[in-house]
């Protein structure tokens, strides 16, 4: 072939492949968007991987307002045969989502992108002691790193954690104003690295730290604390500080596995939207000294199993010990064996836990501790489903005093008991009709006083007020109205205290509970209890077996041990590539080839590109 043919060839063969890319292009389909849908303060959409896209862009905006924001990259994963954004940080409102392929050149694919429909995104309920007399502005801003409208604070610093960077995060903090700034590596580090800035008062800024996909024991650097992470302050003996840091989870699957946490001498922490499976020993330990911590929206497994014969699905799922101005809310509990214990210490301290709510959870299957409460003289519990437990609900003991109102209970045995009267004693004198071991549920120990209103009850093996009353004693006051007080002369059998009567005494935040017979809708709906979409972990219990049941559910525990994310990583986002022009290519510094699969790629200066002048190697 001569020199002008082969350059007439080679032209021919350069258009031809052009044309046939260009109505490729215009043939191509747009993102196909499998599934997208609202959450709390979070928007989320799943699409099919293109293989024509090497990465995506994704954007949010509110709905029909076509006014778009760029998602973080951490925040657009790969999951292999599909794609994940989750936009987190949004008030409620109307919001759709824009995913953009992005092609091996790092061009958007814009008439490739795809919208979704409209998405309902809804607030967080903030009705609890965690938000109670909190700033309403400012970095300190009622609780964690995000503002009160579900936003993120001015100036917060945000951090994305998964299992290949836990070990070796760096962040480069100042410690002290006027220093030269100071680095910290692993996620265990960053942490003790930020309550120390805080404590010098160098960087002085809300922490938001981002946890995706799974992060293993073994994935961390030093564990700082029994329990696994430890989120504490400076401060020392009964005094804390404020740290405004959100500990969560980005989307469904966002787990820590075989660790959990404690959290000491601080305020205004959060924690939401984690799974934990198969901590050392509590799953969360709001462990001493803690005011307005915010612990919500959390899938709670079995622990280890510990030294102790009651300690077989682990230990507590969320406990909490000297500590104040807190809430626990819309967690689900898969099964967990000893859930809520407030106040481990038989002794009250000076700084006992007192003002904490529990709200819109989920005790799926869980078996007591739900919660059980010591010492403090205001507990507020509201809204919550109680599902097949097969030993108590709410227990109360050491003078405490309890608001419980608008939960539903199915098939608890014992949905409310005092220590030492009421179910306590029927059951003690049930196991002595069964000729066997006589042993209250609540150790003897002194009791506490609940007032009821408005709650749900079905197939509980015994419930006593004061309209029912037996030689036992009652489980609970019940009241007509949520403003009645509970007489004076209502104390516990067993101690003699009364109840303290801070819900009707100015000591109780503004409340709006849901009716009664909609708790279990919304516990278990898209915006109740639990992770985004319901985590990526499910679980069916069997009720005809498993509400009566207080034994580990060894099929359930196998699951948990061979648990594993469908997580596989970040896209990779392509830079500005190398062009290889059509003159380059006749004028033979550059040679062509077909490949077995037709494909054509152009070699030159031993770099490979693709026909249209894109490098491929």
């Amino acid at each position: 072939m001569t020199y002008s043919n082969c350059k007439i060839a080679l032209r021919n063969l350069f258009l031809t492949l052009t044309l046939a890319v260009v109505g490729n292009m215009q043939a191509s389909a747009e993102v196909t968007i499998n599934e997208a849908g609202g959450w709390l303060e979070t928007a989320w959409v799943e699409w099919a991987n293109m293989g024509s896209a090497q990465a995506y862009n994704v954007y949010v905006s509110p709905a029909g307002q076509n006014s778009w924001t760029k998602l973080d990259n951490e925040l657009v994963r790969n999951y292999g045969t599909y794609g994940r954004a989750d936009a987190v940080g949004l008030k409620a409102g109307n919001y759709q989502l824009k995913v953009v392929p992005i092609n091996s050149s790092g061009s958007e694919m814009t008439s490739e992108a795809s919208t979704t429909e409209s998405l309902d995104v809804r607030a967080h309920n903030r009705q609890g002691f965690a938000h109670m007399n909190r700033p309403t502005s400012g970095w300190t801003e009622g609780v964690g790193a995000y503002k009160n409208d579900g936003t993120l604070k001015d100036d917060a610093v945000v951090l994305y954690v998964t299992s290949k960077n836990a070990k070796n995060i760096t962040v480069n903090w100042t410690r002290y104003e006027g220093k030269a700034p100071v680095t910290w590596t692993g996620l265990n580090n960053v942490i003790d690295g930020y309550r120390k800035c805080i404590d010098g008062g160098g960087m002085k800024k809300p922490l938001c730290i981002r946890i995706i996909g799974t992060v293993k024991y073994s994935d961390c650097d030093k564990m700082a604390s029994s329990q696994g992470l430890h989120i504490k302050t400076q401060a020392q003996n009964d005094s804390n500080v404020d740290m405004p840091l959100t500990l969560e989870g980005v989307g469904k699957d966002a787990t820590i596995y075989g660790f959990g946490m404690q959290i000491s001498n601080a305020i205004g922490v959060e924690v939401r939207n984690l799974g934990i499976m198969l901590c050392l020993d509590d799953g969360i330990e709001i462990s001493r000294y803690n005011t307005n911590i915010w612990i919500h929206n959390m899938d709670l497994f079995y622990g280890q199993t510990g030294g102790e014969s009651d300690k077989v699905k682990g230990d507590g799922a969320v406990d909490t010990k000297d500590s104040r101005y807190c809430t626990i809310s819309s967690n689900h509990y898969f099964d967990c064996g000893k859930c809520c214990l407030v106040d481990a210490s038989d002794n009250r301290g000076t700084f006992y836990a007192s003002s904490l709510t529990y709200c819109g959870n989920w005790f799926d299957h869980a078996d007591q501790r739900l919660p059980r409460l010591r010492h403090g003289e205001a507990f507020h519990i509201y809204n919550n489903y109680y599902d097949g437990n097969g030993l108590y609900g709410v227990g109360l003991a050491s003078a405490s005093s309890a608001f419980v109102e608008n939960n539903y209970f199915r098939n608890c045995r014992y949905p409310i008991v005092s220590s030492a009267q009421g179910s306590d004693l029927w059951h003690v004198a049930e196991l002595k009709k069964a000729g066997t071991k006589s042993k209250g549920v609540m150790s003897g120990e002194e009791g506490g006083v609940c007032k009821a209103y408005n709650n749900h009850i079905e197939g509980a093996k015994s419930y006593f007020n004061q309209n029912t009353a037996t030689t036992y004693g009652l489980d609970a006051y019940e009241v007509s109205s949520r403003s009645e007080q509970v007489p004076s002369t209502i104390t516990a059998t067993n101690g003699g205290s009364p109840y303290s009567n801070f819900d009707t005494n100015g000591e109780l935040y503004d409340c709006t509970p849901i009716a009664t017979e909609d708790v279990v809708a919304h516990v278990t709906g898209q915006y109740g209890a639990g992770r985004c979409q319901k985590g990526d972990f499910s679980w069916t219990f069997n009720n005809a077996v498993e509400d009566d049941n207080k034994e580990i559910i060894t099929e359930l525990k196998s699951a948990l041990q061979s648990y594993k994310s469908s997580f596989v990583g970040f896209y990779t986002y392509p830079t500005a590539i190398e062009n290889v022009g059509e003159k380059e290519i006749i004028n033979n510094s550059a040679t062509v080839k077909v490949m077995k699969n037709n494909r054509i790629i152009i070699e030159k200066a031993g770099k490979t590109f693709n026909f249209s002048g894109q490098r491929i190697k």
